[in-house]
């Protein structure tokens, strides 16, 4: 309901923590999928570890990415006054960003295959990321009932919290440290 943008779709989730935990079986269901993106995206060129090396850092950069937001938004929530909404928005983010995944790799694999020409397939990946984050926007809009211009602060915040932990992520697989020299 929530991916058609019908708001009731909320009340589907429970705003108790033992939902928020339990939203991480997306996690668990989305790392296949997330896995076969990651070999898909990233070219052999730009790895310098080896190989466990490199599938330990992945594995890291996914768990991170999947408790760095939760970990803000805790106190973005508290210092917004919606701590009592954390629960149920992280649940339907969390699912959310399963099927996220799985519009990318559909994309990914489409562009990879040549099913899609890559012209196309770039225009189409556009549009499937601009809808990921009005989606992202509206999720968080409805479950932290807050205005439009809060949750485009906090997709700001997502892709900026997402952006560090890739960076780190390519950073590692390339044999660099992550800070300094």
């Amino acid at each position: 309901m929530l991916a058609r943008f019908d708001a009731n779709g909320l009340l589907l989730f429970e705003n108790t923590s033992r939902a928020f935990w339990r939203s991480y079986w997306a996690a668990t269901l989305a790392l296949p999928a997330y896995i076969a993106l990651v070999t898909m995206r990233t070219p052999e060129s730009m790895i310098t570890v080896g190989a466990l090396p490199a599938t330990l850092i992945q594995l890291s950069g996914y768990i991170i990415g999947w408790f760095a937001m939760p970990f803000v938004m805790l106190y973005v929530c508290r210092a917004i006054d919606r701590e009592e909404q954390f629960c149920r928005y992280f649940a339907a983010y969390n699912w959310a960003a399963l099927l996220q995944i799985t519009l990318m790799l559909a994309l990914t694999t489409l562009a990879k295959t040549g099913m899609l020409p890559p012209a196309f397939a770039g225009i189409i990946s556009v549009a499937a990321i601009i809808a990921i984050l009005v989606y992202q926007g509206f999720i968080a809009r409805v479950a932290l009932m807050i205005p439009v211009f809060g949750a485009f602060g906090i997709l700001v915040l997502d892709l900026m919290i997402g952006l560090v932990v890739d960076s780190w992520t390519t950073k590692l697989l390339a044999g660099h440290r992550l800070f300094g020299g």
